[in-house]
């Protein structure tokens, strides 16, 4: 069943404003069925929402509005949950299809105008795949909780040696020790 419908008959002349709760547990649902994709992401404890502004022109309907709310991703630096907020603009051309208005086109008879578009039929606009489309696309590609997060703590036993994690200044000093160690080496080795 769909989460949010338009009816294209309750459209008049001036439009019609819709606000649509994006329901904490549809979210869950619609990220549960990406399966592999969607592995990791989860649907916060609030609601968030999806305001349109709907206006027919002919067989023809425009959607302008906001979908807001929150997608929790791992932080990519210590895997904690990382809450996503989205507040992505929409804007919809939606082209009727089939009962006289357009025939359905076969992929291959779409022209490059159409592309552009989305397509509905009867009477109804489901928008359920664009709100999910909005709220994934704004997830990044690496999520973080926070600018500053530090990390995974490295246990002692596993960490590499300070050196690694020296900075530049650091490093050049500790190269040039170590270089002042193996000329020594060298010229005791000689001495013998």
């Amino acid at each position: 069943m769909a989460e949010f419908e338009i009816q294209v008959t309750e459209l008049d002349a001036g439009g019609k404003d819709y606000v649509f709760p994006i329901r904490s547990a549809w979210l869950a649902e619609q990220l549960s069925a990406l399966g592999a994709a969607g592995e990791g992401l989860s649907a916060p404890a609030s609601d968030g929402q999806l305001s349109v502004f709907a206006d027919k022109t002919g067989p023809d309907v425009i959607l302008r509005g906001r979908v807001q709310g929150v997608v929790v991703a791992p932080c990519s630096r210590c895997l904690k949950p990382a809450p996503i907020t989205v507040d992505s603009e929409l804007a919809l051309l939606m082209t009727a299809r089939g009962r006289g208005h357009r025939p359905e086109p076969g992929e291959e008879d779409l022209s490059p105008e159409e592309v552009e578009r989305e397509f509905f039929t009867g009477d109804t606009i489901v928008l359920d795949d664009v709100v999910r489309e909005h709220l994934l696309v704004e997830v990044p590609m690496q999520p973080l909780c926070s600018e500053s997060c530090p990390g995974i703590h490295v246990p002692e036993s596993v960490r590499g040696p300070e050196d690694l994690a020296a900075q530049p200044s650091e490093k050049s000093a500790m190269a040039e020790a170590f270089a002042r160690a193996a000329r020594q080496q060298s010229k005791t080795k000689r001495a013998n």
